[in-house]
């Protein structure tokens, strides 16, 4: 039973000057603060915050913005108003939406509606009704924010197609305006 204490008394010494020498110490704490850096230069770069608008002579939206993060992700668009030339025109098909553009210069469908109609609408009507957007979506159940879209977020545009026939799916009015957005997040 001695000798046991005596092992126990022995342990707990090795301990104990373990412990109190300032190395161990300075090891436990720069591995701390190394791991706090790691998570939160993950969670800083990870996250983007964009707002814009378009202000263009022949059309307005007001507000357009997104969040971005490895969470969920947010898009928000305010319905647009359109004067611009084709504001009379009756239009049968349409399409419009936003899209991002990437480096080749291609489109990307991000948020779109479309409808071929039996009676014509006006072109004003439609966009100033079904041009707004609001869209919360999670990152593990992605389906509009895919790999394509995020790497192309910043490049924006709101496109308008439209055809005055009735039974066609050809567009005769094709309009495009890139959102001037702006960057709100450092990185």
């Amino acid at each position: 039973m001695t000798k046991n204490m005596e092992n126990n008394n022995s342990m707990m010494m090795r301990i104990k000057d373990f412990f109190n020498r300032p190395a161990p110490l300075i090891i436990v704490l720069i591995a701390i603060i190394c791991f706090l850096l790691l998570f939160i230069s993950k969670n800083s770069v990870g996250s983007r915050i964009y707002v814009g608008e378009i202000n263009k002579d022949d059309i307005q939206v007001g507000s357009v913005h997104y969040f971005v993060n490895g969470d969920m992700n947010y898009f928000y668009a305010s319905n647009g108003v359109y004067n611009g030339e084709h504001k009379d025109t009756k239009v049968y098909t349409y399409q419009l939406g936003y899209y991002v553009v990437d480096s080749n210069n291609e489109y990307h469908e991000f948020l779109t509606r479309s409808k071929e109609a039996d009676t014509a609408a006006s072109l004003a009507d439609i966009v100033n009704e079904l041009s707004g957007w609001s869209l919360a979506e999670s990152m593990s159940n992605r389906k509009f924010f895919t790999n394509d879209i995020m790497k192309n977020l910043n490049n924006l545009h709101l496109v308008i197609k439209a055809s005055t026939k009735k039974g066609s799916k050809e567009a005769d009015i094709s309009l495009d305006y890139r959102v001037e957005l702006n960057k709100i997040t450092k990185k």
